[in-house]
């Protein structure tokens, strides 16, 4: 299917580049174009929204395929059962210290797998990369994890992450993502950069006299462009956890790496910059906006309300909609009266089901509380939107390297740097809306 996007998106670059050729020429000629120019640019550009319609039918299918994994056969089950993460860096670990060692059995099967997956996601990777088979595959009943920071115990952070079935390395890196759980477009095994279309209608028409010209329609399609954004993580691991039975080591490794990847990628799909990571909803343009005040303000009614309505007024309240926020945000909102202060509801009421202006909210700590607005810096992000229309892409899978320096040499450990490379981004802006600066104080 990635082949088949990147075969559509290069058909579709070729037709734009060929019409933008005949207008420029006509341009550098200082001329008009002539009656055959016009309809081939026309013919040209037709053909390329027909490319991007089809483009964008194979996105959304791709996605829908990767949401709801294909079943493994009954060898594949297997094999990855007998895969043991711990086996593999015992032998890193003796390669890096210049020990012999050879891999075999299951683990290099695997390995080898990964490393042709990573050559055709043209990703150069250190150490040895694991395939997307093991990183992505899903228990037969998903289980859904808070990643709210407060309340709870420890086994929530990480302890309850191992189970007595291997499901993954890191089931909960790709499925812990609360927009990921709840209907983003999730694309993996992508080769290169992809473009996916972002349709933005024309003006409406006008009324006009019985014998009056109509309106050209000239809709726009810019393009959500996506490219393979580096996403690392590390952990420090003693010797002596190494010498440790391999149950030990492989609870560790799996709670570490995951916490750490959920961390970074879940941040950055709520207000990452689009540089070196995924471009988030905060950050993108032409999202709908409520605003608190010049300083920020507590968030009330009105604004929850608010948000809502930037959705509706541009017909985008369709789909996955939901409120998503932090848990400062959520303690905030179960103290503040709905209405007003003699209101015996609040805006989260458990009386409502805890339900948000009726809609199911989301929760999680990656969504900022750290904002500045005016004078302070204290503004946490409410979100309201579709969460269908949240494009995450994965290149290969799992790569995983040890190294190691003097300082750490001498406090007897070593560093396991694990990194996958990602993206993510709004396919319609106008299906979100933010508060930026909803005080919690």
């Amino acid at each position: 299917m990635s082949n088949r996007l990147k075969e559509l998106n290069e058909k579709r670059g070729a037709k734009l580049k060929e019409a933008s050729a005949i207008v420029k020429l006509a341009t550098e000629t200082k001329r008009e174009l002539t009656a055959d120019e016009q309809a081939k640019v026309n013919g040209l550009q037709d053909e390329a929204d027909q490319i991007s319609q089809s483009l964008m039918t194979e996105a959304r299918q791709m996605a829908l395929e990767g949401m709801t994994a294909p079943s493994l056969s009954v060898s594949e089950e297997q094999t990855i059962d007998r895969f043991s993460l711990s086996r593999l860096i015992r032998h890193m670990d003796r390669v890096f210290r210049g020990q012999p060692s050879s891999l075999d059995g299951v683990e290099a099967e695997l390995v080898a797998e990964g490393e042709r997956e990573a050559r055709e996601a043209r990703i150069e990777t250190s150490g040895v990369t694991l395939p997307r088979i093991l990183v992505r595959r899903s228990p037969a009943t998903p289980e859904r994890r808070d990643m709210s920071v407060t309340g709870g115990t420890t086994t929530q952070y990480g302890g309850n992450l191992v189970s007595t079935q291997k499901i993954g390395l890191a089931d909960d890196f790709y499925n812990g993502s609360i927009l990921r759980q709840n209907g983003a477009m999730v694309l993996e095994g992508l080769i290169g950069n992809l473009g996916l279309p972002r349709y933005s209608k024309a003006s409406d028409p006008t009324k006009k006299t019985e014998n009056e010209s109509s309106d050209e329609l000239t809709p726009t399609i810019p393009l959500l462009s996506l490219s393979p954004k580096r996403l690392p993580a590390h952990i420090d691991i003693s010797d002596q956890l190494l010498v440790q039975s391999a149950p030990a080591l492989e609870a560790f490794l799996r709670s570490a790496l995951t916490r750490q990847m959920l961390a970074v990628q879940e941040k950055a799909f709520f207000h990452g910059n689009g540089t070196s990571e995924a471009t988030g909803i905060a950050a993108t343009s032409g999202i709908g906006s409520v605003a608190g005040g010049t300083n920020g303000a507590a968030p009330d009614w009105a604004d929850i309300v608010g948000l809502e309505r930037e959705v509706d007024v541009d017909n985008a309240a369709i789909g996955a909609l939901h409120y998503m926020s932090n848990s400062k945000v959520r303690a905030k909102l179960k103290q503040t009266a709905k209405i007003s202060s003699t209101d015996s509801y609040t805006i989260l009421d458990e009386r409502y089901g805890n339900l948000l202006n009726g809609y199911v909210p989301l929760w999680t700590n990656a969504i900022s509380s750290t904002l500045t607005k005016g004078n302070q810096s204290l503004s946490s992000a409410i979100f309201f939107g579709n969460v269908n229309d949240y494009v995450i892409g994965y290149w290969g899978g799992l790569s995983l390297e040890i190294v190691r320096d003097k300082a750490l040499a001498i406090a007897g450990q070593r560093t396991l740097v694990a990194q996958v490379y990602y993206d993510g981004g709004v396919l319609r802006p106008v299906s979100f809306a933010a508060m930026l600066d909803a005080l919690t104080a």
